[in-house]
C-alpha cells in the first residue's frame, strides 16, 4: 500500500471516487450519498482552532487505485493530541490490513510532530468501526448525546 498527500484541487476526482466506493458509510453517517460537497468537506472541516497546515489528508492507493482516504489534525483538542478525523475505507478494502496499515501511517506522522495521543470519534451506528479501532488499542474516552444529525458519537483514545 502506498500513502500520499492529497492535494484540494488536484485530487478532487480521487477523493470524489473513493467516496462513491464507501457510499455506505457516507450515507450512514449524513443520510444522503456523498456529492461535491463532501468532497470539498473532506479537506475544509476541522475544528476551529486547528489551521490549514495543522490538517493533513492522504490518499491510500494500491498499484495506483484509490482504496481509501485519512484526514488527520494536530493540536486538537489539546495542544498534543492527533485527532484522526476520517479513516474510510472502499468497500473492497476492507478487511484487507489496509486499516492498520494507515493508522501506522497516521501515527508516525503524529509522534514526528510531537503529539502524544490520538482520538477519534465513532458513530453509535458503526459497531464494525469501533471494534477496529478498540482492537488498535483506543478506549473509550467520552460519548457525547445525538445531536441535530441524531447520532450518538463515541470519543476514543489512545496515548502514543
Amino acid at each position: 500500500m502506498d500513502i500520499r498527500a492529497l492535494h484540494p484541487i488536484k485530487d478532487r476526482q480521487i477523493v470524489g471516487a473513493v467516496f462513491a466506493t464507501a457510499a455506505d458509510y457516507v450515507t450512514l453517517e449524513t443520510g444522503a450519498a456523498p456529492d461535491d460537497k463532501t468532497v470539498v468537506e473532506f479537506f475544509d472541516e476541522r475544528p476551529p482552532s486547528v489551521g490549514p497546515d495543522d490538517a493533513l489528508h492522504f490518499g491510500l492507493f494500491e498499484d495506483d487505485n484509490p482504496m481509501g482516504l485519512l484526514g488527520i489534525c494536530f493540536g486538537y483538542p489539546e495542544p498534543t493530541d492527533c485527532y484522526i478525523g476520517l479513516l474510510l475505507l472502499c468497500k473492497d478494502a476492507r478487511g484487507l490490513g489496509f486499516g492498520p496499515k494507515a493508522l501506522a501511517h497516521a501515527t508516525n506522522v503524529a509522534r514526528a510532530r510531537g503529539m502524544k495521543r490520538q482520538l477519534v470519534a465513532v458513530l453509535d451506528e458503526n459497531p464494525k468501526g469501533r471494534a477496529f479501532w478498540n482492537r488498535e488499542g483506543f478506549v473509550l474516552d467520552q460519548t457525547f448525546a445525538p445531536t441535530d444529525d441524531r447520532h450518538t458519537r463515541h470519543r476514543l483514545i489512545r496515548a502514543i
